[in-house]
């Protein structure tokens, strides 16, 4: 029994799915079946440095385009001193105060190379890619591991076409582009392949999935059209990590999927179990699938995360002024909403802190924001931390999210019973936040200013009238069922309910 874990992407700023995926892993590495995590997105730098940082060994993951291109799993070791070996004539060489970059100019100044390095994570200092520059013009970028794997050419401002090449470095694949978009692959056999679609079909065709195989897919939008065809009896599961259904546009007789999942929510026929992380989803989720005529669809509840322990929360209320967030630094986390309340609460409580943990597209509006409030003395950017150790910093976790399916770090601040304010959304909120006990949730507010005050006047509440035993004690009740043996034991017992049916299969032919 092979076990497919199908995702997208991957990369420094991961969401809670690749998180979950990890959690995942060390639940079941020690399971007998084989685990294979499937990243299917074109992924410009190597991407084991991004598995190797989550803790995802190079031997259970998988890129669609490295192994269409016939190419391994390698750790990102590539030097300048290899780069510049392969020169065959002089260049200045000047490196960036930053150590982000090295240029290399030729003398009469049309050439350049920009050596990208790599600045983070356990390959730190090792190229990551090659940009090369005539006539102030980007020409082409190169990729490496610890060779060349792979060759964008542009034209204009556009990629154009791909090269990649095998473990011999040999040209292996060569794919052409439009609008970025993916239009024709001619592989080394000979095949041409016309869009993504007949790509990731190539691909999922040579997997061979068997009966005897499980196949949970993590992201399924533009890749369950793939997948389908090539089931071949194996067992699919899709796992719901987010709101499945917009709130606003649905009512008794009718849902509007969320457009991740429709596909999947109307080809039902073709999926075994839904997973979703809490029971209130799960029986919501059962209802729908009812109400659209499909009331034996199989939805189960297995939590995407877990916590190894319970903390004793003795560090709690002594650093109750000291506030964090943890998230993928994004509009829909609202950061900046954060960062506004927090300047005001300030105002009431002096010695108040916020700490935010985290990378992704708003990371300039949030440090903005916070320079305009000249909040830079107790509002920090702490990026991208093992937060394990973190959490018995704090005394207290702020969200302001309006849409969680669960919500991973929220579950580790209550497993490290820190206290909570955030938004009175599910699913992650209203599980984890018991409501003037441990936290406070909120009302979504559409005015900014309004939501800021709200925010602001809960953390002086919280800091100020906080039964703190009795919401460590109502912590500890509400994570204890998101141990990690407890969940462990719900994913054995998916694996093997897939074996048995498939004992149960055999001998009915026979």
């Amino acid at each position: 029994m092979t076990v497919y874990h199908i995702n997208k992407g991957i990369g420094l700023a991961s969401s809670g799915i690749e998180y979950a995926q990890k959690y995942r892993f060390d639940l079941v590495r020690d399971f007998p079946e084989r685990q294979l995590f499937i990243f299917c997105d074109y992924i410009y730098s190597n991407y084991t440095r991004f598995t190797e940082n989550m803790g995802l060994p190079v031997d259970v993951t998988l890129n669609v385009y490295k192994f269409m291109a016939g190419q391994e799993n390698h750790a990102s070791t590539y030097t300048v001193a290899d780069f510049e070996a392969q020169l065959t004539e002089d260049f200045e060489k000047t490196e960036s105060p930053d150590g982000r970059f090295v240029n290399f100019v030729s003398a009469d100044g049309t050439v350049k190379y920009i050596v990208w390095l790599i600045t983070e994570g356990p390959f730190i200092g090792a190229v990551d890619r090659v940009d090369t520059v005539i006539a102030n013009r980007l020409q082409e970028v190169a990729h490496y591991s610890d060779r060349l794997t792979s060759v964008d050419y542009y034209s204009g401002a556009e990629v154009s076409v791909r090269y990649f090449y095998d473990e011999a470095g040999t040209l292996s694949m060569r794919q052409f582009l439009a609008g970025g978009n993916l239009q024709l692959t001619l592989l080394k056999d000979g095949r041409s392949l016309q869009g993504e679609h007949e790509f990731n079909l190539a691909f999922f065709t040579q997997l061979n999935f068997t009966p005897e195989d499980l196949v949970i897919i993590d992201r399924n939008q533009d890749l369950t059209d793939a997948l389908f065809p090539v089931k071949n009896a194996s067992h699919f599961v899709v796992v719901v990590h987010a709101e499945h259904f917009s709130t606003h546009l649905t009512d008794e007789n009718w849902t509007l999927w969320n457009n991740y999942y429709e596909h999947v929510f109307t080809r039902e026929d073709m999926i075994d179990t839904f997973i979703t992380s809490t029971d209130a989803q799960t029986e919501k989720l059962r209802k729908q699938f009812a109400t659209a005529g499909h009331p034996d669809v199989r939805v189960i509840t297995i939590p995407v995360g877990t916590v190894p322990e319970l903390s004793r929360g003795a560090h709690v209320e002594e650093n109750k002024f000291k506030f964090l967030t943890a998230s993928r630094l994004a509009a829909e986390k609202h950061i900046d909403v954060l960062v506004k309340a927090v300047a005001e609460a300030k105002k009431t409580l002096p010695a108040l802190e916020f700490h935010i943990y985290g990378e992704g597209a708003t990371r300039k509006l949030v440090e903005d924001t916070i320079k305009k409030l000249s909040a830079e003395a107790y509002i920090t950017m702490e990026g991208h931390k093992n937060l394990a150790d973190e959490y018995a910093k704090y005394g207290g976790y702020l969200t302001a999210s309006g849409s969680e399916g669960f919500g991973l770090t929220i579950l580790e601040a209550v497993a490290a019973n820190l206290p909570l304010i955030g938004l009175d959304v599910d699913y992650g909120n209203t599980t984890f936040i018991e409501n003037g006990v441990n936290g406070f949730r909120l009302a979504r507010e559409e005015d900014e200013a309004q939501q800021v005050e709200e925010f602001a006047a809960a953390i002086v509440k919280l800091v100020q009238t906080l039964d703190y035993p009795r919401a460590i004690a109502a912590s500890q009740k509400l994570a204890e069922p998101y141990l990690a043996d407890h969940v462990r034991q719900l994913w054995r017992t998916l694996y093997d309910e897939c074996q048995t049916r498939l004992a149960e299969s055999e001998d009915l032919r026979s």
